[in-house]
Order: C-alpha cells, then structure tokens, then sequence
C-alpha cells in the first residue's frame, strides 16, 4: 500500500472525484485547435476516466475551469536535478 497521493494515477483520481462534473466537454475541442499533443479520442478518454494521464487532465482542467485552483498535492512530482555529475 502507498502512502497518501504519492503516484500520479492516485492524484488523477483525486483531481479527477473534483472536477468530474464541472469539466465541459467542449474543452477538448480547444485543446486540439490549440494543437495539444493528445488526439481528441485520447483527451475523451482522459475525460472519461478511461486513461488515466495527470498531466492532460491538468491540462484540461485549466483551460475547462480556469478559476478552479489545481491542489499542489495533486500535481505531478518533478524529477529531482542533481548538479553532481553521475560518474567521478
């Protein structure tokens, strides 16, 4: 068992339980004219909980609610950049 939040699919499900019924579907159509890196079937999908992918829910949730502030204990963790170098 994990502990509270700690994987992405954990937090989509989250993100997902706040948002689910406030979510337009006419934000899918925006992301694509924008030129998103998702197709339309796989936005759906995200939308529909059918694929789980944090990083395009967030993204359709800040331009479908842009006044809904996104929890910091939902984004995803950055990679953590050492300036060590790998090998001595």
């Amino acid at each position: 068992m994990h502990a509270p939040l700690t994987t992405d699919r954990q937090k989509y499900y989250q993100l997902m339980a706040l948002v689910c019924e406030d979510l337009p579907t006419t934000t899918i159509d925006t992301l694509v004219r924008q030129g998103h890196e998702a197709s339309a079937e796989q936005l759906r999908a995200v939308r529909q909980s059918r694929k789980t992918h944090l990083g395009w829910l967030i993204d359709l949730v800040r331009v479908g609610l842009p006044d809904f502030v996104i929890p910091a204990t939902l984004l995803p963790a950055m990679p953590v950049r050492s300036a060590a170098p790998l090998f001595h």
